[in-house]
């Protein structure tokens, strides 16, 4: 596989490569073969075509045990069951990605200095020590060129090796902290590099001194610092702790320009170096490197290096407090009523640089937030709507997790049981990899000057918030003055010019410009419209109808074309999918499902105390039994799918709140399954009541689609 002209994916035959798959990570990886099949099986019969083997250099993984002397060879076990967990993806037609530098624990062994004084994977100093470079070389080679025991390919020569990552989550900017905290003698060492970088680029210290002028009165360089004698201090990048700490001589604006750019171009050294060795053992397939999601520099030093972006975006994270050890804090807020540069589109829109493809290597809202399930449709209609290459779920769970869950029960990071995620994970793939959903018509490219740029860890702004409607990628150009359409800080002003952008000539953009405040945004496809104030998004295409998030009772939601749904249930997603390829209207084969909450039994998700990090915590994780609480309703859940016909006659009807059903129609039968048995429900006139196994209905060949209701009413 290797990347087309156009910036796309593309195997060898020419065609393009698009994937939606999954992670399966460190110590999940090591179970026995027999197990491998069973979940590698399940893998391809949701449809999924790339697994991600994350994070194989883990404690207790790859690497052996934490008391072990060094990190430079493998434990026999585990690379034999990372063996034939790649023959399994390969014989079942899934492709696997595979990462370098995860969470390698580098050892006094290994020749490392002050080795048990460096984080796991060395931030930051993994990008610039010779040692730690040379280490990662070493285990590179050894990895991709060792023969796979049962494919007897070696994962070079596997055409089943899709894509791969230098590091993981790493780099000089993503934890700018670190920075002022480094261990000897990696400081002196970069402040060494730093103070050559200075004399090389100005010559004298009176040059670098008029250069970098007065700061608050001041002069930026200090009496004390000459790059000739190594002196001259790093800027300080971390956001400041007090009001008084910004006025730091250390965080003046020429002395943070130059730092960026410095770390910028080592970082940028490390990633060539890396990819030259990688190509030069033979590597074919496309290569990253991932470091943050949204710094701009950060992302450039990967696209001026790498084939490829990748990058996370996590809906609902579990939050710590030292003050309370052992709680999990979660906000438990719906992600579809927020619409900020933060949220979902914008934040892996910042993603695309030039002609380069973009991987969503690992997304989730995680459970127990109760809107998670929106978390699949969301990532369907923005990864198609933004025409990524690869979107994978974080994660699947195979064994017990570090903290004591079994994997037949809700955990952090883990779908494998949970029915309001993995239920429509399949389907959303199929809408993905088919093109269910157009790419954007427009593109907005956001060019972005060399001052803005490495002015200091910037961020991308409201400006990639237009990525709600039309696609939008990053483009670093010469000096050009966009400051009337961007800005790193004053989130009011961000607003005024995003509208003054989209509604100005030089753009030309068929969008809404009110959008930008009251959080109703329409591709400009008009496939996708995302209600953010509702907490809702609709998807409205030829063979896919989408609604997901809060929903009011006695509302009827106009999907298009004669199809409307209301439903008594408060939270959910139904998705409705033509599997014959035909358009909703004509389809013989359809798909119908929904989903609404679920839990475990004994979960307690609680209003958090005052002043906490969180809205609530979990009181008590639960176990298994997975409950979705479904019971008989007085309304019904009905979708009706043709505008000619009256009265209540609709295509499925399901006395039923909360809970989960599915529906597939075809030629004259349906077949229903639904995780509550006796409830009442109807297809297209036949009554049915739900039981413990999957039933067979068998109707009239009734027009296609059959009733509108009563009323329709247009909610806002």
């Amino acid at each position: 596989m290797k990347v087309s002209p156009e910036g796309k994916f593309q195997f060898a035959d020419g065609s393009r490569a698009r994937f939606w798959g999954i992670n399966v990570a460190s110590t999940r990886l090591n179970i026995p073969p027999r197990q491998i099949d069973e979940v590698v099986q399940n893998f391809a019969k949701a449809g999924l075509n790339l697994v991600r083997l994350e994070a194989v250099d883990n404690r207790n993984c790859l690497l052996g045990a934490t008391d072990g002397k060094d990190s430079r060879h493998f434990d026999p076990q585990y690379l034999d069951r990372l063996d034939y967990w790649m023959d399994a993806l390969r014989r079942n037609g899934i492709y696997y990605y595979l990462d370098l530098l995860d969470f390698r624990t580098f050892r006094p062994g290994d020749g490392v200095l002050n080795a048990e004084q460096l984080d796991r994977a060395a931030r930051p100093y993994a990008v610039f020590d010779r040692t730690l470079i040379e280490l990662q070389k070493e285990y590179a080679t050894n990895l991709i060129t060792h023969r796979n025991r049962y494919s007897g390919l070696r994962p070079i020569d596997d055409p089943a090796f899709a894509m791969m990552e230098i590091c993981n989550e790493h780099g000089f900017f993503l934890y700018p902290e670190k920075l002022e905290t480094l261990v000897e003698p990696y400081r002196t060492n970069l402040l060494g590099m730093w103070n050559q970088w200075l004399r090389d680029t100005y010559g004298t210290r009176d040059k670098l001194k008029a250069w970098w002028g007065l700061w608050q009165g001041s002069m930026a360089l200090l009496p004390a610092e000459d790059p000739f004698l190594g002196s001259v201090k790093l800027p300080l990048l971390a956001p400041p702790k007090r009001d008084t700490d910004k006025l730091d001589v250390l965080r003046s604006p020429a002395r943070i320009k130059d730092g960026v750019r410095f770390l910028y171009l080592v970082q940028q050294s490390y990633f060539k170096e890396m990819y030259t060795h990688l190509k030069t053992l033979g590597v074919k397939i496309p290569i990253t490197a991932v470091v943050s999601n949204e710094i701009l520099p950060d992302l450039l030093s990967v696209a001026n290096t790498c084939d490829f972006l990748a990058g996370n975006w996590y809906g609902e994270v579990e939050r710590f407090d030292s003050r309370t050890p052992g709680i999990r804090y979660y906000t438990n807020r719906n992600p579809l009523r927020v619409d900020s540069s933060t949220s979902l589109a914008p934040f892996t829109a910042a993603l695309r640089w030039n002609k380069k493809p973009v991987v969503i290597r690992e997304f989730a809202t995680s459970s127990p937030n109760h809107w998670r399930g929106t978390s699949v449709p969301e990532m369907l209609a923005y990864a198609s709507l933004q025409d990524y290459d690869a979107v994978l779920l974080f994660a699947y769970q195979t064994n017990l997790a570090p903290n004591g869950m079994q994997a037949n029960a809700l955990n952090d990071y883990a779908f494998q049981c949970d029915p309001v995620v993995w239920g429509n994970y399949a389907v959303a793939g199929q809408a993905f990899l088919t093109k269910a959903i157009r790419p954007a018509k427009t593109t907005v490219t956001v060019t972005l000057p060399e001052d803005y740029l490495f002015g200091g860890l910037t961020r991308a702004g409201n400006l990639y918030r237009a990525s709600w409607s039309h696609k939008v990628r990053s483009a670093f150009s010469p000096p050009l003055n966009i400051m009337d359409y961007l800005s790193p800080t004053d989130r009011s002003r961000e607003e005024g010019q995003l509208v003054n952008y989209l509604t100005g000539k030089k753009a030309n953009l068929p969008v809404r410009p009110a959008a930008v405040y009251d959080g109703e945004w329409v591709s400009d496809t008009g496939e996708i419209r995302r209600v953010t104030r509702g907490g809702r998004i609709e998807i409205t295409t030829s063979r896919l109808r989408v609604i997901s998030g809060d929903f009011l009772p006695n509302r009827i939601y106009d999907l298009g074309g004669g199809v409307r749904f209301t439903t008594p249930t408060p939270i959910g997603t139904l998705m409705l999918y033509s599997l014959d390829g035909r358009s909703i209207q004509t389809s013989q084969h359809l798909w119908v499902k929904m989903v609404s909450r679920a839990e475990n039994t004994g979960q307690q998700l609680v209003p958090s105390a005052e002043n906490s990090i969180s809205e609530y915590m979990l009181k008590m994780p639960g176990s298994a039994p997975v409950l979705t609480y479904g019971k008989p309703s007085k309304q019904a859940t009905m979708l009706w799918l043709n505008p000619k016909q009256k009265g209540e006659n609709c295509a499925i009807a399901m006395w039923m709140q909360n809970g989960t059903w599915e529906v597939v129609l075809k030629r004259g039968k349906a077949t229903v399954a639904c995780d509550t048995p006796g409830i009442t429900g109807k297809t297209f006139g036949s009554k049915f009541e739900t039981g413990e196994d999957v039933q067979e209905i068998t109707f009239k060949e009734a027009p296609r689609l059959t009733a509108t209701p009563r009323k329709v009413e247009t909610m806002n």
